[in-house]
């Protein structure tokens, strides 16, 4: 097995732009109680669960790149080679790789949120942490609407605070790692997290981005992470164009001569 080189720590929030939905369980059958209901923590906060980020990304990966070898029609690349399976582990029993993603369960940032809604004068336990919207499909006999469903959803300005953590073997091509993860978050701005996408739900944006890392000498010594920037970036575009600075930093303090 290669030798552990360290860790980059990518710290972020995300705000819904349109209804969020992400898609939980009833604990309860009420009559006339919501039908699809969100995912939500044990207080009740809506929450982005860690696998629905990270299986989003992977799809929009694979998509883009071509699922190379797959046990069904359908499953995620198992290859083993490429840096998508290198990133998120090969989908297959013959060809294992080490995970190098941890994604962290996205909590709401309620203050953030409260923040979006300063304008509509609500009260802290006023405030919707979910609203339900109507749906329905169109008889195109009559023109009319019929079987109409309740979807919860999560409000457009809710705010999530995310983290992912990459971990580096020795070996790696650090800069194509942090390049490829980085095109599944590109390719996530530009699509939809969550359900029914297609009908306007989901559009996500990065924003407040940090970076840090550890070299594995770090764990030997003070346990100090090394910052990209003093400040984080405010947007995902501000952040997108410092990619390669950032790559650059990461690959030196991994394969930097004193780390060795």
């Amino acid at each position: 097995m290669n030798r552990f080189l360290g860790k980059l720590f990518i710290y972020f929030e995300i705000e819904a732009l349109t209804g969020l939905r992400i898609g939980g369980a009833r604990d309860s059958a009420e009559i006339g109680g919501l039908d699809n209901p969100v995912i939500k923590t044990v207080d009740g906060k809506p929450y982005i669960p860690a696998s629905s980020l990270k299986g989003k990304i992977r799809c929009l990966l694979d998509r883009k790149d071509g699922v190379r070898v797959a046990r069904r029609e359908g499953d995620p690349c198992g290859c083993g080679q490429c840096e998508v399976c290198r990133l998120f582990g090969a989908h297959s029993d013959k060809n294992k790789t080490l995970t190098r993603l941890c994604f962290r369960d996205a909590f709401l940032n309620f203050e953030k949120y409260r923040e979006s809604l300063k304008d509509s004068k609500l009260l802290d336990d006023e405030i919707p942490l979910t609203e339900e919207k109507m749906e329905n499909i169109i008889d195109r006999l009559k023109g009319t609407a019929q079987h109409p469903r309740p979807m919860e959803r999560v409000p457009a300005g809710a705010v999530f605070d995310g983290e992912v953590v990459v971990n580096f073997y020795e070996g790696d091509d650090v800069k194509k790692l942090i390049r490829k993860f980085w095109e599944g978050l590109r390719l996530l701005v530009d699509d939809y997290l969550g359900g029914s996408g297609t009908r306007g739900y989901g559009k996500v944006t990065f924003r407040n981005l940090a970076f840090s890392w550890k070299t594995r000498k770090d764990y030997q010594t003070k346990n100090q992470a090394h910052w990209f920037s003093d400040i984080p970036f405010s947007n995902f575009e501000d952040a997108d164009h410092k990619l390669d600075e950032l790559c650059e930093k990461v690959s030196q303090a991994l394969y930097g001569a004193g780390e060795h």
